[in-house]
């Protein structure tokens, strides 16, 4: 069975996805296990700026070492791919499953809220994106202030997070 690397994480149909087919076809035969190629039609499952849902499992432990998870649903904004996963901006506050958890009781060894999630605990929320700065990560309208901005030089793709409400 051969890996094609370029697929994981893409939102097209792999049986349907003719480039992939190609590949196969091409292929059989030749003992290759993994390929990663260049393929122009390939599109994420999120995109960044992309608001989303997402699921996330808080185990609590009691006096007796009994574990129980609590299923949480958070909401943030997704800033780039990251392998296998996303990278999101969780919203601070509290959780969107109605538990009254704060997310910075959740995420407590992060301060600044960015974690790593997988797409299959994802879900698009009907919400408008957000800008993402391309070199910080700075997510628009969001207080956390990462921006490499310089007096004197300002990165390519920064959108200026002083603009929108960031620290200068």
């Amino acid at each position: 069975m051969t890996h094609y690397a370029t697929c994981l994480n893409c939102a097209l149909d792999k049986s349907a996805c003719e480039r992939r087919s190609a590949l196969q076809r091409a292929l059989k035969g030749n003992a290759v296990y993994s390929v990663k190629f260049k393929c122009p039609e390939r599109q994420a499952f999120f995109y960044p700026g992309q608001r989303v849902s997402f699921s996330w499992s808080m185990w609590e432990t009691d006096d007796y070492d009994n574990s129980s998870e609590l299923p949480l649903v958070f909401h943030g904004t997704v800033i780039r791919e990251r392998g296998s996963k996303f990278v999101v901006q969780v919203d601070r506050g509290k959780d969107a499953s109605n538990e009254g958890i704060e997310a910075s009781y959740v995420f407590k060894k992060n301060d600044s809220l960015l974690i790593k999630v997988r797409p299959a605990n994802m879900q698009a929320l009907d919400e408008p994106a957000r800008a993402v700065c391309a070199t910080c990560y700075h997510v628009e309208g969001h207080d956390e202030y990462r921006c490499y901005k310089q007096a004197d030089w300002t990165p390519n793709g920064c959108i200026h997070p002083e603009a929108i409400g960031g620290a200068p």
